[in-house]
């Protein structure tokens, strides 16, 4: 038999728990230990911090494990606790939700706030949000972004203007390869994005890649930049070739485009050496020209398009819980009373 001391101990403990002060006072906690966890990047290296942030306050950061908010023991304390003050104060409603669905309805108003945190909770532990930029006809194997046994192939891609040639949507012609093998094939747009094999990939960017090849040192380098990238032809005097696609091109606009289209394609060619620019050369699809002595082809170009790849297992459950909290709100406040709630 327990002691009346022992079980007075008890109920002290559930009415504690049970309290709403308690449950505001939790919620806020991890209401505010959400938003750190959404402002600040999450899984970086310590001197990722210390860089960003300074030595003291990266430091702070490592030291309260903010850098992996969702697995630290403070944050999963909070939340064990939390969901303890949650159960407590729907045990205490159990009994009367049965017969009253307006109490029904605070019982799922609390329950859904429980399975809403857990699902915030489960997104945070394995959501994962990468961004890739992928030309026409290539492939990327995303296991290297934390994605295992997925391939995605970009077959196509086109850009839909208005009238004027302001950007009306990006298109990306997809296939992916799911972890069991199956090839899904889909056209993506800007906010319709592909759902399979749990994950959802996005149209989010667009630009161009440049083929050819530079003759340095009597060797043949081929490269395949995006525009605005460079290569280094000759690592000991730090030479470097940087290439910018300019897909209509004007002599007296330069390097700004006259229009999105590829009218009149060329590579614009940058020479560099350690920092001071040697040479400037623009070159059509096809030609061949000397860049401060170094031969350059421009051979080709094409789209590439920026992907965003999301994977969010606690989705579900946070769509769950609102459905739940919908249904509470309507059964505690918008049924009509019964009689015996209107003292009839």
């Amino acid at each position: 038999m327990f002691s009346h001391k022992r079980i007075n101990s008890v109920r002290k403990v559930i009415t504690f728990f049970s309290s709403m002060k308690v449950s505001i006072f939790l919620l806020l906690c991890l209401a505010a230990a959400m938003s750190l966890g959404s402002l600040i990047p999450q899984g970086q290296s310590e001197m990722f911090y210390r860089a960003h942030y300074g030595r003291v306050l990266g430091s702070f950061i490592n030291l309260f494990s903010l850098d992996h908010l969702y697995s630290a023991w403070w944050f999963v304390g909070i939340s064990i606790f939390f969901a303890f003050n949650i159960l407590v104060c729907a045990a205490n409603r159990i009994r009367i939700s049965l017969m009253n669905y307006r109490q029904f309805g605070s019982l799922l108003l609390h329950l859904s706030i429980l399975v809403i945190i857990a699902g915030a909770y489960v997104s945070g532990l394995t959501g994962r949000s990468e961004y890739v930029e992928i030309g026409v006809g290539d492939a990327v194997d995303l296991s290297s972004k934390g994605f295992p046994q997925r391939v995605v192939t970009v077959k196509n891609f086109k850009v839909e203007y208005y009238d004027n040639l302001e950007p009306k949507q990006y298109i990306s012609d997809l296939e992916l390869t799911t972890s069991k093998g199956e090839k899904i094939r889909q056209e993506i747009k800007v906010n319709f994005p592909l759902k399979a094999d749990g994950l959802k990939i996005y149209q989010v960017n667009y630009g161009w890649m440049i083929r050819g090849q530079v003759i340095a040192e009597k060797k043949l380098i081929s490269f395949d930049l995006f525009s605005g990238g460079e290569l280094t032809i000759d690592p000991s005097t730090n030479t470097r070739l940087k290439i910018l696609f300019v897909p209509d091109f004007d002599p007296h606009t330069g390097l700004r485009s006259k229009s999105p289209l590829p009218s009149n394609p060329k590579a614009v060619c940058a020479l560099a050496r350690n920092n001071l620019l040697i040479d400037v050369q623009a070159l059509s699809q096809g030609e061949t020209k000397e860049v401060a002595g170094y031969p350059v082809t421009f051979s080709d170009y094409r789209y590439y398009t920026g992907l965003q790849i999301k994977t969010d297992k606690g989705l579900p459950f946070v769509l769950g819980g609102f459905i739940l909290l919908t249904l509470g709100i309507a059964a505690r406040y918008l049924l009509p009373k019964t009689s015996s709630e209107r003292g009839d």
